[in-house]
């Protein structure tokens, strides 16, 4: 074999050698990069919602948290009570004995995200846009993450109180909740605890 033969199979080599050391190592970091993204950005945008209902985002000016699924807010000037859509916690159960289990977990969760917000903004759905106790119904985005998907991410809530029109986002809110039942997380490491009527406290004991 030549020395120029030689030559040219060392550089060859190098070249693939480097070419898959790129492959390996030099992708990773934006992959890693882009699935941060993905997480902090959540997988149900405010302008998915906004496209889908037809409604436009309002501000939100937190007050306080009852428990993980209602909060106390200003809303132009105005103090109200707004219901996450779509989700439950476990109940704090105030004045009425113990509070479930999670129910703090899913309280200080919630408080600890709008308590750190930059901005927090709600938007309605297409159906009626207060329940029965006079509370609002709403997507509530923390620093434009929806805050149903992150209690639902965790296993700190589960999809309940379903009630057209107001589901648009049913399907996804249900696919996010799965992952987090898979995982067994939180609610979903105890078998029965959360079943179609609520939660069940009694099967943790």
């Amino acid at each position: 074999m030549k020395m120029q033969d030689i030559k040219t199979l060392i550089t060859s080599g190098t070249i693939i050698l480097a070419v898959a050391l790129y492959m390996i190592f030099g992708r990773a970091p934006a992959e890693e990069k882009d699935a941060i993204t993905t997480d902090q950005h959540g997988i149900i945008s405010i302008e998915q919602i906004e496209e889908q209902t037809g409604n436009k985002r309002f501000d939100v000016d937190y007050i306080k948290a009852y428990d993980g699924d209602t909060i106390q807010a200003t809303i132009n000037g105005k103090k109200e009570k707004i219901r996450l859509l779509m989700v439950d916690t476990p109940e704090m159960n105030y004045n009425k004995g113990e509070a479930q289990p999670y129910a703090q977990d899913a309280k200080d969760y919630t408080i600890k995200l709008l308590e750190n917000a930059k901005k927090v903004e709600a938007v309605y759905d297409v159906g009626p846009e207060t329940d029965d106790y006079d509370r609002l119904l709403a997507y509530v985005f923390v620093d434009d993450v929806l805050l149903q998907e992150s209690l639902l991410k965790e296993g700190l809530a589960a999809v309940r109180f379903i009630h057209k029109p107001n589901n648009t986002f049913e399907d996804e809110f249900r696919e996010i909740q799965q992952d987090a039942e898979k995982a067994k997380l939180n609610i979903w490491s105890h078998e029965n605890y959360f079943q179609k009527d609520g939660f069940h406290p009694e099967v943790l004991k």
